[in-house]
């Protein structure tokens, strides 16, 4: 009885293991596929793109932007902005306080000032100082606020800037530092996007920055001097880039960064809704490429194992179906008399 018993587990195991075996192996090699076949619900980004806005009219105004990508893959970075202008004559911004503001396409924050034990000194993120010449002498800022706004799925932030001007000074320039979040896109498993709108309409200008700042003016497009660069981060190639830059510069270490300066995609269109044009660097993250090649290989080993084993275990099946129908057509047999036992 016993060894009847033995001989029918071993049997069902020899069917049952490479079948169960077969299906866990496929099924782990469907998961890695689908990892390795990622591919993007397209996440929003604003059409509130970047811009200046002033309390008062500003003679001329400009932005020279450098964003570094610390990680495409966290969509985290840093972003240094100098932003001259020129106070009307006309005005009394010449006089008391004034404000200035930027619209940044993203979730912004102001970096913190740091010690630079070398030079013994605090070294500030955000300062605005009189424009052109040595020693030049600081403005007095007496509040700063970074908003985040919340318009549905766009969240660009928008920087206030409130600093009692100089006396007899007309031209200053300003310099900020801040974090940046929200500016990356996951095209596929390895490709990201950076983008960074730019604004080109009247209604590009967020409520918040009128909450802020009534009646405020603001410069886009033709009424606002840019330059834009983007580092290229480590461990990237670049797939595309839209629109062309003006150029290409080789930082220490080796960093290429991509510049473009105002030009004819940047200019002022009448819309009856927000418009921005965007900058787009499109990368192939290495690591990722390195990652998804071993996604598909493993997706290739587990499905062919799995259903190879799979089949082993049906051919198993099917030997010892017929196996036992065989026996059990010769035992018929006997108990007919056809067959001498």
């Amino acid at each position: 009885m016993f060894p009847r018993f033995l001989s029918a587990a071993l049997k069902l195991l020899v069917v049952l293991f490479p079948i169960g075996s077969g299906l866990f192996l496929t099924d782990l090699g469907v998961v890695r596929l689908n990892e390795a076949s990622f591919v993007s619900g397209r996440q929003e980004i604003t059409s509130y793109g970047f811009l200046v806005f002033s309390s008062t009219q500003l003679q001329q105004v400009g932005s020279h932007i450098w964003l570094g990508v610390s990680s495409v893959k966290e969509d985290e970075g840093q972003c240094l902005i100098h932003f001259p202008f020129e106070l009307s004559r006309l005005s009394n911004a010449s006089l008391g306080e004034h404000v200035i503001g930027l619209q940044i396409p993203c979730t912004a924050r102001l970096l913190e000032p740091t010690f630079n034990a070398e030079k013994n000194v605090t070294e500030e993120t955000l300062w605005i100082e009189e424009e052109g010449g040595q020693g030049k002498a600081r403005a007095v800022i007496k509040e700063v606020k970074v908003i985040l706004t919340e318009e549905k799925q766009e969240k660009p932030s928008i920087v206030y800037i409130r600093f009692v001007t100089l006396p007899n000074v007309l031209k200053y320039r300003g310099t900020i530092n801040l974090d940046l979040q929200g500016f990356t896109v996951r095209e596929e498993f390895s490709t990201y996007s950076i983008v960074f709108p730019v604004a080109q309409s009247r209604l590009t200008v967020h409520p918040a920055a009128y909450d802020y700042c009534p009646g405020a003016y603001a410069y886009y497009g033709d009424n606002l001097s840019l330059l834009i660069g983007v580092n290229l981060p480590e461990n990237c190639e670049l797939k595309r880039i839209h629109p062309f830059p003006d150029g290409e510069q080789i930082m220490p270490g080796g960093t290429r960064r991509f510049y473009w300066t105002s030009r004819s995609e940047f200019r002022t269109l009448e819309s009856p809704h927000p418009v921005s044009e965007c900058i787009t660097v499109t990368t192939e993250l290495r690591s990722e490429t390195e990652l998804r090649n071993r996604l598909l290989f493993d997706s290739g080993l587990y499905m062919g194992l799995g259903v190879s084993l799979v089949f082993g275990g049906v051919h198993e099946a099917l030997k010892i179906a017929i196996e036992l129908k065989r026996k059990r057509t010769a035992s018929d047999m006997v108990d007919a008399g056809l067959l001498s036992s």
